[in-house]
């Protein structure tokens, strides 16, 4: 039997033990087979279980197979999860393209309401992500000090925020519609820092 691995999920909780004994990796496909504790049965144990794990439609993310080969320990899906993208603020389709028509007087206070938004929806992107010229704090403090720039681009909840902040330092700007598709169906996170979305994800026992 195949199991649907967000609704599984969903139902029961996952443990360990867990190791990846083998992984294949094929165009936007990956497979993983794991043993360990059969928290997908109705009286798992320590370690009673076999699956393989298939993600298909995979996009986006971070994903090194052989990092997660080498993991040792017997917990290799330390921070497994399966989520809805569309449940997530950070995954969301862009709507927005924002322009500043003046330097920020106060730009780390704009980097502070965009870092907090993405701490508060768990996201794995990160700042600059969405703020323009913000993957190093130097460049976007020049960046900020501009006539004209874009300053960030993201989804509407981003768009509230960005807005009340602009207003609170009277700096002049315009939003500019930006349409753009949301992230695949699923978010997987297999470990630290290995991530990403796909569109269907399933567990079958071996």
């Amino acid at each position: 039997m195949i199991f649907d691995l967000f609704a599984l999920l969903n139902e029961k909780a996952f443990s360990h033990p867990s190791t990846i004994t083998a992984a294949l990796l094929n165009n936007d496909s990956l497979r993983l087979t794991v043993r360990g504790c059969g928290w997908w049965k109705d009286r798992p144990t320590y370690a009673n279980g076999g699956a393989i794990l298939s993600f298909s439609g995979i996009s986006g993310g971070t994903l090194d197979i052989r990092a997660l080969l080498d993991l040792e320990d017997d917990e290799a899906l330390g921070n497994f999860e399966v989520t809805r993208s569309d449940d997530l603020d950070w995954a969301r389709p862009t709507t927005f393209s924002l322009y500043c028509s003046q330097p920020l007087p106060e730009p780390l206070a704009v980097y502070d309401v965009v870092e907090r938004w993405v701490e508060r929806s768990h996201g794995v992107k990160a700042v600059h992500d969405f703020l323009h010229g913000s993957a190093r704090l130097s460049t976007f403090l020049a960046y900020s000090n501009a006539d004209f720039f874009m300053l960030a681009t993201g989804p509407e909840s981003l768009r509230t925020l960005l807005a009340d902040e602009l207003a609170r330092q009277e700096v002049r700007h315009q939003f500019e519609p930006s349409g753009g598709y949301a992230d695949s169906r699923y978010l997987v996170r297999l470990a630290e820092n290995t991530w990403f979305f796909c569109e269907s994800a399933t567990l079958e026992p071996t």
